[in-house]
């Protein structure tokens, strides 16, 4: 083993010293290099840069606190390269005092780099990177600091530590925190560590990436945009957990159900007496025996003979059930494997625990449970307590999120497969592949808890959480106004997770269920639902996708992050390629919308079109949101899954509708639909313009339907190579051309020359 004074004589000459006053010039030099990428050293920095644009510049990598004295080139090979640095002398950590040599990796990764460095004397680790008037987007859900609802953390202090009971932040459990986040200038950074940690981000000059561990394991992903990026990141943490569609139309709940089983069934035969269509609901706390109502994880009395109404719900109603649950026992003391503290959390580390935990919730699935809304890994957790796994407590607060997520995963496959749907408020990253779904914590049922859950929306999309929702109606307050419970329904048709509150928290007032309020808002009620019902194609697709795709709710400055106007906008945003949404987040009934650069169409009167790169001001009825459609994408609805429409709606075929929305001259645009008629498998339809006619090749579909192609008339339309008499819709401003199940077709719709 060479001594720290072999090691630093062994490479003097190429000693580049850092932080000494000694200002040793150097020519820059090209480490490693990917397509239009490159890792370049220079006097003690690391740059990367695309092309010659400088897209990070790290001025050090700093071990407990300190940096190093020195930083040589070490071994290289066409993917990695070491970087060997000298730190002071770290007399305190060590037997054998003296300065420290530490090796440095830094490889070449699918879409990026990664640092690597394990010095076993360090517990702490900071990245310092040079200040570049930058952007920064992700880290957390909560809108840190003071309520901003702008997702640009640029200027902030944020901690990466997961606490989400925060009254000053106004909704409380706004827990998704994440190491990782986005930039303006096209990369992501993501610290692969469960540790806490505090991100200073261009704070009077300077950023910083600070962990509580000794472990670098450092992430740097470049990419166009949110989509490219996250596509590099799934690689490493893991495809994101795909949701069965039953888990993506609208779901119901009370916070209470007070009238036990025999309450959800009315709630159910009563919106399918209305014709508004739900396609799964759960049951909240308290539906169980034991401590706080919970710890024995089985049906009390009021929902005795389980079996029976949920195999009711599913058989007349065709909706799938779910349950509540806790990774806290509130006190059971016949529960093994649990850590000190009042609360009862489970050791989900100890193999004993979760054992129990699985053994008393088998009861449930023997019933037909088929998910979990997982709550409460995110309160009062007793992070100083030891686990059975020996984690470091640094890291415990932020791993416990996703052991809650992947413990609840893992028995709900083995209990049901890949048919099963786990959603919950408090994640950290890594949950991604274990969680089907997030949502917005404890909202306020008020305008600005409706506008602030967006904010946190917008923050979760940043942090690669493909699926978000929120409580639609908000979880606190009691009767809301019409008006604002219509916005709220009307945006969560377009949340990700479409969960609907049928009470205010406690269900101390019954005041919630559609029914009690005006047929004007029932209306709009249902027609949110039906909206919601007609996207399924779409949505089950991008969330099947999400790897390749990314998150459903796209934030503005996710997808054009080199657009300055993007970069404070929380309350518009892309879902999947085609549709900008804007919700209404005041009365009055129209807002402002900023346009990006394109074209785009008015998704409910398509005749209306806009030049983007502009802000425009748009009314929005009583029933419906703003909604637009972008050029150059291709969407999918239909009617597939009907839940409680099979009551009302027997007769209705499976049918699929494509949406083409052309570009102009060359443009070419795609689209992946996961076909659920046809074993799910994957349909890829395209459409290119040459020439001003448009080409749409499709697979074979497993339902009939209609190709609704956006294009000026007149025009003639040829279908394998025959022609075809169709029609013009100048209300939908498209050409209709029915197609049959079980056949693929190449289609030209082609402008007619005299």
């Amino acid at each position: 083993m060479k001594t720290p004074l072999l090691f630093a004589l062994r490479f003097l000459a190429l000693t580049l010293v850092v932080g000494s006053g000694i200002n040793v010039p150097a020519k820059a030099e090209t480490l490693l290099e990917g397509p239009g990428v490159s890792v370049e050293f220079e006097n003690g920095r690391v740059a990367i840069k695309r092309g010659k644009e400088l897209v990070v510049d790290v001025q050090s990598f700093e071990f407990n606190f300190q940096a190093p004295k020195s930083v040589v080139i070490g071994e290289r090979s066409e993917d990695r390269v070491t970087l060997q640095a000298v730190y002071p002398s770290v007399a305190k950590y060590l037997e054998t005092p003296g300065d420290q040599p530490v090796a440095i990796m830094i490889e070449r990764v699918a879409g990026g780099f990664r640092f690597t460095a394990k010095p076993e004397w360090a517990h702490n680790t900071t990245v310092r990177l040079r200040e570049l008037d930058d952007h920064f987007f992700g880290v957390l859900e909560m809108l840190y600091p003071n309520n901003l609802k702008s997702p640009d953390l640029r200027g902030a202090t944020v901690d990466v530590d997961s606490h989400g009971y925060d009254w000053q932040y106004h909704e409380n459990y706004t827990s998704i925190w994440s190491a990782f986040f986005m930039t303006a200038r096209g990369y992501a950074s993501f610290f692969d560590t469960f540790a806490k940690g505090k991100y200073t981000l261009g704070v009077n000059g300077k950023t910083e990436l600070y962990h509580h561990t000794g472990e670098l394991n450092w992430y740097v992903f470049l990419g166009r945009d949110g989509d490219e990026i996250l596509s590099s990141y799934y690689r490493v943490i893991g495809a994101p957990k795909a949701p069965p569609m039953w888990a993506l139309g609208p779901v119901g709940w009370r916070d209470q159900n007070n009238g036990g089983a025999a309450e959800i069934l009315e709630d159910v035969r009563h919106l399918t007496q209305l014709k508004i269509p739900f396609t799964a609901w759960f049951v909240d706390r308290p539906y169980s025996e034991g401590e706080n109502e919970w710890s024995k994880m089985n049906f009390d009395a009021k929902f005795a003979k389980p079996e029976e109404w949920i195999g009711k719900l599913e058989k007349d109603y065709g909706l799938k059930f779910m349950t509540w649950i806790a990774p806290m026992t509130f006190g059971d003391k016949t529960f093994p494997g649990l850590l000190a503290g009042d609360h009862g959390y489970m050791d989900l580390s100890d193999p004993v625990a979760v054992t129990e935990f699985e053994k008393r919730l088998k009861l449930q699935y023997a019933a037909g449970v088929r998910g979990h809304k997982n709550d409460r890994a995110d309160e009062r957790f007793p992070e100083m307590t030891a686990w059975k796994d020996a984690t470091p407590q640094p890291e415990r607060r932020n791993k416990y999120l996703y052991l809650y997520a992947k413990v609840t995963h893992d028995m709900l496959t083995r209990a049901w497969g890949t048919d099963q749907f786990n959603f919950a408020r408090g994640a950290f990253h890594r949950s991604q592949p274990y969680l089907s779904a997030v949502w917005g914590g404890d909202s306020r049922g008020s305008w600005d808890g409706l506008a602030a859950n967006l904010a946190n929306a917008m923050r979760c999309g940043f942090m690669g959480f493909p699926v978000w929702g929120t409580d639609t109606g908000g979880y606190f307050g009691g009767r809301i106004d019409e008006e604002l419970y219509a916005r709220w329904i009307e945006w969560g048709a377009w949340n990700g997770l479409f969960e609907i509150k049928l009470d205010d928290a406690g269900g101390k007032n019954q005041d919630r269920p559609p029914w009690v309020y005006s047929n004007g808002l029932q209306m709009a009620f249902r027609d949110a639902c039906e909206l919601r019902m007609r996207l399924l194609p779409y949505f089950h697709s991008l969330t099947q996708t999400a790897s390749r795709t990314g998150v459903l709710m796209k934030p503005l400055a996710y997808v054009w992050p080199s657009d300055p106007a993007t970069h404070a906008i929380w309350d518009e945003y892309m879902f999947g390629p085609a549709f900008l949404v804007a919700p209404i987040t005041a009365p009055g009934g129209q807002r402002s919308v900023y346009l990006p650069e394109g074209r785009w169409h008015d998704f409910y009167e398509p005749v209306r079109q806009y030049e983007g790169g502009q802000t425009i001001t748009v009314a929005a009825p009583f029933n419906r949101i703003p909604v637009f459609v972008r050029e150059n994408t291709i969407s999918v609805t239909g009617t597939i899954l009907v839940g409680n429409r099979r009551v009302w709606a027997a007769n209705e075929k499976p049918w699929y509708v494509i949406h083409a929305t052309p570009g102009r001259n060359g443009d070419h645009a795609e689209f992946e639909l996961i076909d659920s008629l046809d074993l799910n498998k994957s349909k890829k339809i395209q459409v290119n313009v040459r020439l001003g006619t448009v080409y749409v090749s499709m697979l074979a579909l497993g339902a009939p339907g209609e190709l609704r192609v956006r294009q000026e008339p007149p025009a003639r339309v040829r279908m394998n190579g025959r022609p075809v008499d169709v029609k013009y819709d100048p209300v939908q401003a498209v050409y209709r051309i029915p197609f049959a199940a079980n056949t693929s077709y190449e289609i030209e719709v082609i402008p007619y020359t005299p």
